[in-house]
């Protein structure tokens, strides 16, 4: 080499090209580090598929949010368990959601010594496949056999097949967090001694133990309630229930359910076509608190279920925070023979009165049946006649008195729930169409957690199956065993001749 050649870099060049490089490093470097510092405290999780099962309702991003103490979770659950994966992915996001909730997985099988720690710990009885929530000195278990229900319909038919239909894990999930974190427990008294049905009857038409079941899934305890001689409601009533009284209230018991309502009290009063024939005096009562309850029946057979007019398919609905969820997701509500359950007039009432919103309304072709016949013990029988009223006839209200209207503070404010049917809540209907929701909203609203007047059920699982038959079956097997690594082998070789050419 020529010797008088010039480098092709200078120094100062060199420590140039140094200095560039090195800054750019620096650089990449610090957008790496301010990168995953934002993410770390500003971050935010996408669900790209519409059927992801994993991605948190509104309501259950609403109740972490207020959450403020430390909740652990432990999934004591082995992995070859059909509901693992997916009771896992969703505990993972409850953690996202809220480093407060912690989640450990005991693999009981894998790990003995874990899991014999954590049935010391929690004095389990059973040692499968649980999720146990830890919080604020309480404990709440989530057992595998109530994360889903059971289709075993094709079993009955000899084939030999159960299908699981819908996962309840968010449900089961938010609703033990509330449990666990709450200190306050909220108690529900039932009204009894006037033929109302028992929230422990399991009888199908008349029994009240599905809604019950709504009670304790939103962790409030609930009893019966005689108000006989001076027995007065409990100071620690947070709701009162009157679901379908058969027979009068006293006016003693009128009196104490009054003073409760003025003191901050909550009542749901639900009403039926069996008192028709004879007022439970509770209608007097509900017209001081402005609601006017018809001595009627309410039809509109152009949205009955069976045509017959003796149910409505309610799909109207109003404006109150109550009502909305249901107006914004196009649900529906299947009642049965209601009565009338309208506003009194404004110029009937007293200054200061209490605010009534309706909730429910039939279709414009509704009308309202006022004569009403009874033949006997063959029960009462409505005959409509031309001059009834027609039109979008109110079927269930909301009534709030005191404090900031819509504004949860406690017992300071009077909150009522009044429907003209109490059959859609009971055994026989709670599970049709959105009724069950509409219990849970309306409890919920009742005792002011607003927050928890959401969209929150069970999820559809979704299957898909491949069905093959032998000859289908040998086909694809050459396919997986020769075509597609014959197809790779071929392109290899014709890439080698290519460049040998």
């Amino acid at each position: 080499m020529d010797s008088d050649t010039p480098p092709s870099f200078s120094a100062a060049r060199k420590w140039t090209i140094s200095l560039n490089v090195l800054l750019a490093t620096l650089a990449v470097a610090a957008l790496v580090v301010m990168t995953n510092y934002l993410a770390a405290r500003h971050f935010t999780r996408l669900a790209w598929s519409q059927a992801a099962r994993t991605e948190l309702s509104p309501l259950t991003r609403r109740v972490l949010e207020t959450l403020t103490n430390e909740i652990k979770i432990t999934l004591y659950y082995e992995k070859d368990e059909p509901l693992y994966d997916m009771t896992w992915a969703l505990l993972k996001e409850y953690s996202f959601a809220n480093p407060r909730l912690t989640v450990d997985v005991v693999h009981y099988e894998h790990d003995p010594a874990a899991a014999a720690t954590t049935k010391a710990r929690y004095q389990l009885v059973t040692d499968k496949n649980l999720i146990i929530f830890d919080g604020h000195g309480k404990k709440k278990f989530v057992y595998q056999s109530e994360l889903s229900d059971v289709d075993y319909s094709q079993l009955l038919q000899g084939q030999r097949e159960v299908r699981r239909t819908h996962f309840k894990g968010e449900l089961l999930f938010t609703s033990a967090i509330l449990s666990v974190s709450n200190p306050r427990q909220l108690k529900a008294y039932a009204l009894q001694g006037h033929g109302e049905p028992s929230l422990e009857s399991e009888e199908k038409q008349t029994g009240f133990s599905k809604f019950a079941g709504v009670l304790t899934e939103n962790n409030i305890l609930y009893a019966p309630l005689e108000l006989v001689g001076a027995q007065d409601i409990p100071a620690d009533c947070n709701l009162l229930l009157i679901l379908g009284a058969l027979h009068p209230l006293r006016s003693d018991e009128l009196d104490k359910i009054d003073r409760y309502l003025k003191q901050g009290g909550r009542l749901l009063a639900l009403f039926n076509y069996y008192t028709l024939a004879k007022s439970t005096k509770l209608e007097e009562l509900m017209l001081n608190w402005g609601v006017y309850v018809g001595h009627n029946v309410v039809q509109d057979k152009k949205f009955s279920a069976n045509g017959s007019g003796e149910d409505i398919v309610v799909s109207q609905f109003g404006t109150h925070p109550l009502a909305r969820p249901f107006g914004t997701a196009r649900s529906r509500l299947q009642i049965f023979l209601p009565r009338s359950i309208t506003p009194a007039e404004s110029g009937k009432l007293p200054a200061g009165a209490a605010q009534v919103d309706v909730l429910a309304t039939t279709s414009p072709e509704g009308r309202v049946i006022s004569d009403i016949r009874t033949d006997g013990s063959s029960g009462p029988r409505w005959v409509p006649a031309p001059n009834d009223p027609v039109g979008p006839i109110p079927l269930a209200v909301a009534v709030e008195k005191g404090g900031i209207r819509g504004v949860a503070e406690g017992r300071g404010s009077t909150r009522l729930v009044v429907a003209g049917d109490s059959i859609f809540l009971s055994n026989l209907a709670i599970d049709a169409l959105a009724n069950h929701e509409f219990a849970s909203h309306a409890v919920n609203w009742l005792l002011a957690r607003n927050e928890l007047i959401g969209n929150l059920g069970p999820r559809p699982i979704k299957e898909y199956k491949l069905i093959l038959d032998q000859s289908q079956l040998r086909a694809a097997r050459w396919i997986l065993i020769l075509g597609l690594p014959g197809a790779v082998l071929a392109v290899c070789f014709l890439v080698w001749v290519r460049r040998r050419n």
